[in-house]
């Protein structure tokens, strides 16, 4: 998880004055007592060496009592790791697209799956001059070390992840796939991405970092290979918005390429849209809302299981046809909830493409016990 935490600090001290650590000082808006954190490692070299002040000029007021959040920071007794920490990370102002500026990021990990990043534009500060330097070898050593930090975090949270789709399977009967779970591991990439994205999209040769951190070795070697020889970088590739393929492993990204253009899963996605429409758009949901998209989405999930399932060369037919026996009755009752979330003509939109959904699930039913 991460967890942004500068509306919640302010004021703090980073103390880089002993080469190879880091005292880390923080107070928060409940006025409780100081976070004390040591990390061992070194600040990014604008700030390396020094001793730096900051305050926050806009902090969340008191919230009348102890934040849990703090108080969590103030008892986690779990090992901490350095990330970046500098005073100078470059990103555009929110109002004009043609200016940079400069943010203090401070980032650090409660091993391994938090991490914890306090960033603020809107801050006043004070820094000594460094008692020390760090070399350029040291800096690129620090560099990486905070990579391979972050990388481990984003692996440890997605082998952890648990999709609507996995969820489901933990709570009922449906009977699971193989596949199941490389959607899974497809889902947890796809939701811890844009903050990895964030994180490297203005820094230069960003792209490799987060291939990198994303696990996305074939990424970097098929770079590799256009570096050696000698082609030149293709800027389409960087600039490009990630697509669900992407976020599949390799070894089976293809497949699920076609899977998506089965025309089952096509008339699943018509019925998606009339969700989103009509359910995701709203400013504010119910609990009842956030409960039955988080089921309709595990049934996405296990329908296009199902169809890389019934792709294979050799599959069990058993299993197949019982996941498709028990969606259709999933489609039946999940149209029946969302349209008494919705008014009479989204409703009425929700049945006719749920009903065009229950069709082609017993086309496809059919057809696969014809084989």
């Amino acid at each position: 998880m991460l967890a942004q935490i500068a509306p919640l600090i302010t004021r703090g001290v980073v103390d880089n004055t002993t080469q190879g650590y880091v005292e880390l000082r923080l107070w928060g808006i409940d006025e409780g007592e100081p976070i004390d954190i040591l990390l061992t490692g070194n600040c990014l070299p604008d700030i390396a060496g020094c001793r730096v002040s900051f305050t926050n000029k806009c902090p969340l007021p008191h919230p009348g009592k102890e934040h849990p959040v703090l108080k969590g920071l103030r008892e986690d007794t779990r090992a901490t790791q350095i990330g970046d920490m500098t005073l100078s990370r470059r990103v555009p102002e929110q109002d004009n697209r043609r200016a940079v500026t400069n943010i203090l990021s401070l980032e650090f990990f409660l091993v391994p799956e938090t991490r914890v990043l306090i960033e603020m534009s809107s801050f006043e500060f004070e820094i000594s001059l460094p008692q020390w330097q760090m070399s350029w070898a040291e800096t690129n050593a620090q560099l990486f070390l905070n990579m391979e930090a972050l990388r481990a975090h984003v692996a440890w949270n997605m082998e952890h992840f648990d999709g609507p789709g996995m969820a489901d399977l933990r709570r009922t009967d449906f009977p699971a796939c193989e596949w199941d779970k490389r959607l899974n591991h497809a889902e947890a990439a796809m939701a811890i991405f844009p903050t990895i994205r964030e994180k490297y999209r203005y820094q230069p040769n960003g792209y490799n970092s987060l291939a990198y951190v994303m696990g996305r070795h074939d990424i970097l070697a098929r770079k590799a290979a256009e570096d050696e020889a000698q082609m030149p970088p293709d800027p389409q590739e960087t600039e490009r918005e990630w697509e669900v393929v992407d976020f599949v492993e390799p070894a089976y990204a293809a497949e699920v390429k076609r899977a998506l253009h089965h025309p089952l899963f096509l008339e699943t996605s018509h019925l998606t849209s009339i969700v989103h429409q009509t359910l995701l758009h709203k400013q504010q949901t119910t609990p009842e809302v956030e409960e039955f998209v988080n089921d309709y989405a595990g049934l996405v999930s296990h329908i296009l299981a199902t169809i890389l399932l019934t792709r294979q060369k050799e599959f069990s037919l058993e299993l197949a046809c019982k996941r498709i026996a028990i969606l259709i009755l999933r489609v039946q009752a999940l149209a029946g909830r969302g349209s008494k979330l919705m008014g009479e003509s989204a409703a009425r939109l929700l049945q006719e493409a749920a009903a065009a959904l229950l069709s082609r699930l017993e086309d496809f039913d059919t057809r696969l016990r014809r084989r």
